[in-house]
């Protein structure tokens, strides 16, 4: 990574102001923003969460699932609450079993559609007043599919439901508001690399400490993403503002999925 732009330092940014929190498997995120109450989940078709990761994360939220995204909660001992989609990538008895369940509210969708079935589920979470939601079940497939994850995300923060990160057990990506600043407070040590991507347009007044590489009110763009594989710093938490733009924030493991 490199950057020209000195270290961070000194008090928060004078637009810091309400702290909430936002609790996933081995990080912890204070986050200078209103609180975001229990986020909902929802479980999509990509690489597979492992049962350990979800057995941490999903107690006490509400989940929904996307098609396929029913498969690994499923196998973590979780049933949905509301399943959406066209049924093509899950098991019919996986279904069934489900259906005739009566618990999950079931919204079934013929295969050729305009839309994926994540962001089915973001139209609905946006008619359902939802404010903040945690999407796993999204990394290791395709990247179009990421991509068009991650730009949806957008246009639902656009309708009021605001998608808090894009997880599971091997990546994170924490989605950070203009105007907000984030602590990092990384317990699970796999995690190594961090990096700043801005998304849907340009990130300004962007400021990073607690890492290998720092920013100080930094401008970001797409078209020139030099913000990339940073180094976490050993027992340092690290800090990330942004006065403008929607900023991704990147932690990954390194690790490949089995």
């Amino acid at each position: 990574m490199t950057t020209g732009q000195g270290k961070c330092s000194g008090p928060p940014p004078a637009w810091v102001t309400d702290v909430g929190e936002i609790v996933l498997p081995g990080v912890r995120a204070v986050v200078s923003a209103e609180e975001p109450g229990e986020p909902l989940a929802i479980v999509a078709g990509g690489r597979e969460p492992s049962p350990q990761w979800l057995r941490e994360f999903l107690p006490g939220k509400d989940l929904w699932c996307a098609d396929s995204g029913l498969i690994p909660c499923m196998k973590a001992g979780f049933t949905p609450s509301r399943l959406l989609g066209d049924g093509d990538s899950t098991p019919d008895t996986l279904w069934e079993k489900v259906v005739s369940a009566g618990t999950t509210a079931v919204e079934s969708f013929p295969a050729d559609k305009d839309y994926t079935d994540l962001q089915l589920a973001f139209f609905r979470a946006a008619g359902e007043e939802r404010r903040s939601v945690i999407v796993s079940g999204c990394w290791g497939g395709r990247f179009d599919h990421l991509w068009s994850a991650v730009h949806s995300a957008l246009w639902a923060a656009e309708r009021g439901v605001r998608v808090l990160a894009f997880a599971d057990h091997l990546e994170i990506l924490f989605l950070v508001y203009g105007g907000e600043e984030w602590i990092l407070e990384i317990t699970d040590v796999r995690y190594s690399v961090l990096s700043l991507l801005p998304l849907g347009g340009e990130c300004g007044g962007v400021f990073l400490e607690g890492t290998k590489w720092t920013l100080n009110n930094a401008v970001l763009v797409p078209w020139r993403p030099f913000a990339v594989s940073n180094s976490l710093r050993e027992k340092e938490k690290p800090r990330i503002s942004v006065r403008e733009g929607i900023l991704g924030v990147y932690l990954g493991t390194g690790e490949k999925a089995d």
